[in-house]
């Protein structure tokens, strides 16, 4: 019954203008109770009777009550550490709602709110809201049962949020400034990652007044459009305002006023003497870093879009993002299992640079024999390897259709293909019937597709109505509209009745009856006579590099117009050593986390790192961190741990396609004597510890002696199943979210909450690292310094023969 007071008393103290007031305890006291009603229905509240010193039991609803207070002190409060408090505590309350089976009707108001702060001066401030985003991101669904086109309108949030801030954000000196920007782009980048692509190809919700045509573009295209924005510059962003979308754009809610906070910067980190010579340096790195991390964001969220966007998670499973294969892999003149100097002899490969910023490797291997029923395929297939800012990739690509009899007469089941289409007897040199694709010697074939193999007893069958029917069933990617054959007739025009209908088909009769009368004219006089030309037969390809050579043509990279962006690379030991390299980088974010568990009167070392199990309770929180993988057979990033067992069998691995987590469990560990010192080397390492403690005492930092352990959060069960959350922090460490110190969550929540802390926790702590580069930033650089080491300059006719011939010194069966 004093919840309800509680409440009162907290708001009173955060309206208060007193520059002493407890306004951060008093709005961590709001936090811990948003779990509350939820909990305990229909808790009453405690009221004062007008003019009397009567209380009594009021009738007012404590959520509403409370969720009131809570958005008025996200919008108005003016303290940073108290309204940082504040965005979480309303982050918290959304994702304790959305996980109900009524949904407060208040969430879409919360969600308003952490959208407009986004935009909000106070960068710290503005990065926590950020950071709900991102915890909302585990809860679109929920949003979408809320309201079907909730998640779209936050994607579009995001969209012209950025475009608000990047022509300030862009030329800012301030690293603030920069890293929010950076944020939302990553943020904007797992929102389209978790959507279905389906949702991104729906039109935007809110077309711009000016353009009414903008309601037509689905919101990728807006994507994109911003990238290139961030990508190019403000510039361009000014150029193409009327493209995007704008905050302007947005609902009236958008335009909600935030009042001010006053900034409070942590105290800078101590430099030892011996920094004093790199000082200059290390700001001149740092400016120059800053001034491209904008654009090489955006261009790293552009090609993870392209390259995974409806293809994440891969049949492996999330785990496995990137390509593992190599140009060593399938390769018929290369021996070695591992990537060696002879790979760069092969005579079916070639290397490129691809606009300064992406290799491409063009390699010939062997095609797989096709199956009894399959379409014949040609004797070789084109593997294109490519790496670029976002990872490793590769695609095998072959010819769809044969176009020789050879091919076809082997094939067995498809034999009938090279039947002519007709029963009847046909001479060559009757000038009866021109020939067509459907008849006389240009039909060879038709498509290979099995539903079709009774075509061919039709007379005039039309080939490239076969053609696209049978590319729209083997390629269904190729589809405008999915369920809509290519072969398809198109809907009549609008508009046209059975009068017009009827004269074009009577001009079409007609047209067709004086081609055939001049065709017959054409048959009596002997001047058009001629002798029948035969096919010429059929050769198949030996170059090792021609199918290569074709899909280059194909692509247009053989053109001069590519010159200037589409280069050689030296083949030499040096390369070879950089692309090992390059391919041994992350193409995620990585975070290792440390679980120890606590149990009733453990308080030394000792006790606490030989425990092998924990309560149900703990137990059930573990699994909910992530799913377990093996450690012998795991393919994702291990975070130290070991295959052999001598870490434990397995671990807690959670992933998306930005992000991996492992989590180095105490109690999954071997809990022998003699392991306990490798054990505290695993877990002591870790910047952030979650510690569940079921002890009665307060958790102590210097029970688990480390020099790391930046960031604890600690776990306290309480009797009535919810958990009580005990953050603690070195003082250079940033504030981060969502879970604070002092709040209170149900044990529904409590797994993803307390791992979406765990990884804003290694973020802030990374953050304060000296040039810390992301693994993105890293790939650039190796990138840059493997283009501007190993790009080949050479003039047109040279570029040309090393695309013909890529290994000239190796002997070759053919030059075709």
């Amino acid at each position: 019954m004093l919840v309800g007071d509680f409440i009162t008393a907290a708001a009173r103290v955060l309206r208060s203008d007193s520059s002493e007031a407890p306004r951060m305890e008093a709005q961590t006291i709001l936090g811990s109770l948003v779990c509350f009603p939820n909990l305990y229905l229909q808790i009453p509240v405690l009221q004062r009777v007008p003019g009397s010193d009567y209380i009594i039991v009021g009738n007012e609803n404590i959520k509403d009550y409370l969720v009131n207070i809570l958005l008025e002190m996200a919008t108005r409060e003016h303290c940073e550490g108290a309204r940082c408090i504040a965005v979480c505590t309303l982050g918290l309350w959304v994702c304790e709602e959305l996980t109900q089976k009524n949904i407060h009707h208040q969430v879409k108001d919360a969600i308003n709110v952490l959208g407009v702060t986004l935009k909000f001066g106070n960068k710290a401030v503005a990065q926590v809201a950020c950071d709900v985003f991102q915890l909302l991101i585990s809860h679109w669904e929920h949003l979408q049962r809320l309201e079907p086109t909730l998640p779209k309108k936050i994607i579009e949030i995001f969209v012209a949020t950025i475009a608000f801030l990047l022509p300030s954000a862009e030329h800012s000196t301030v690293e603030a400034d920069k890293k929010l920007l950076v944020s939302l782009l990553l943020c904007l980048l797992d929102w389209c990652m978790a959507v279905p692509l389906s949702l991104l190809l729906e039109p935007i919700t809110m077309p711009s007044p000016e353009d009414r045509t903008s309601h037509k573009a689905p919101l990728l295209d807006y994507i994109y459009r911003v990238l290139h924005c961030c990508v190019s510059g403000s510039t361009l962003h000014t150029q193409q305002s009327h493209y995007l979308l704008s905050l302007s754009d947005l609902s009236p809610d958008y335009d909600l006023m935030l009042g001010q906070v006053k900034s409070f910067e942590p105290p800078p980190s101590q430099t030892t003497s011996s920094d004093f010579g790199n000082l200059l340096t290390v700001a001149e790195e740092k400016r120059r870093r800053n001034m491209e991390l904008i654009p090489l964001t955006a261009r790293m969220v552009m090609t993870h879009l392209v390259n995974h966007l409806g293809h994440h998670p891969l049949s492996g499973g999330p785990a496995l993002l990137h390509s593992l294969v190599s140009e060593n892999h399938d390769n018929p003149y290369v021996e070695s299992s591992e990537l060696s100097s002879e790979v760069f002899k092969s005579p079916n490969l070639q290397l490129f640079v691809f606009n300064d910023s992406t290799l491409v490797s063009y390699l010939q291997i062997p095609a797989e024999t096709p199956a009894v029923g399959q379409p014949p395929k040609s004797s070789s297939q084109v593997r294109v390897i490519v790496r670029d800012i976002s990872g490793k990739y590769s695609w095998d690509g072959a010819v769809l259709y044969c176009t020789n009899h050879d091919d076809c007469d082997d094939a067995g089941v498809f034999d009938a293909v090279d039947r002519p289409l007709s029963t009847t007897s046909h001479d060559p040199h009757s000038r009866n019937q021109p020939d067509s694709p459907t008849n006389g010697p240009y039909k060879n074939h038709c498509s290979v597709s099995n539903s079709l193999s009774d075509c061919y007893e039709e007379e005039g069958l039309d080939i490239l109505d076969t053609l696209l029917e049978d590319l729209g069933h083997s390629s269904p990617e190729c589809l405008p509209v999915p369920q809509l054959r290519l072969n398809q007739p198109a809907p009549s025009p609008h508009g046209m009745n059975l009068e017009q209908e009827s004269a074009i088909m009577e001009a079409i009769l007609r047209q067709m009856q004086q081609e055939e009368e001049q065709v017959r004219r054409w048959d009596a006089d002997l001047s058009f006579k001629a002798a029948c030309q035969s096919e010429p037969s059929h050769q198949e390809p030996k170059a090792p590099f021609y199918f290569c050579r074709l899909l280059l043509n194909d692509l247009g990279m053989n053109s001069w117009d590519r010159r200037k962006s589409f280069h050689l690379l030296k083949k030499n030991s040096k390369l070879l050593r950089e692309l090992k390299n390059l391919d041994s980088r992350q193409c995620r974010e990585t975070h290792k986390i440390a679980v120890f568990y606590i149990g009733e009167g453990q308080e030394d070392k000792c006790s606490i790192l030989s425990n092998s199990a924990g309560s149900q309770a703990y137990e059930d929180f573990v699994s909910g961190l992530g799913w377990e993988v093996d450690l012998a057979t795991h393919c994702g990033f291990m975070g130290g741990l070991q295959r052999n067992g001598s870490t434990g069998l397995t671990a807690p691995y959670y992933a998306t396609s930005t992000v991996e987590t492992i989590f180095h469990v105490s109690t999954r560990m071997p809990s022998d004597s003699d392991c306990l010192t490798k054990k505290l080397r695993h877990l002591g390492n870790d910047e952030v510890h979650i510690v569940w403690s079921e002890h009665s005492r307060d958790y102590r930092r210097g029970i688990i002696p480390t020099d790391f352990g930046d960031v604890l959060i600690i776990i306290y069960p309480m009797k009535n199943h919810m958990y009580f959350i005990q953050i603690m922090k070195k003082p250079q460490v940033p504030f981060f979210g969502p879970l604070f110190n002092g709040a209170i969550i149900t044990g529904t929540l409590l797994p993803s909450l307390v791992r979406a802390t765990c990884v804003n926790a290694s973020r802030a702590v990374k953050s304060r690292l000296t040039l810390y580069q992301s693994f993105y930033e890293e790939r650039a650089l190796y990138l840059e310094a493997i283009v501007q080491n190993h790009r080949e300059v050479m003039t047109f006719e040279d570029f040309a023969s090393q695309v013909f011939s890529p290994s000239p010194g190796y002997p070759m069966s053919g030059t075709d």
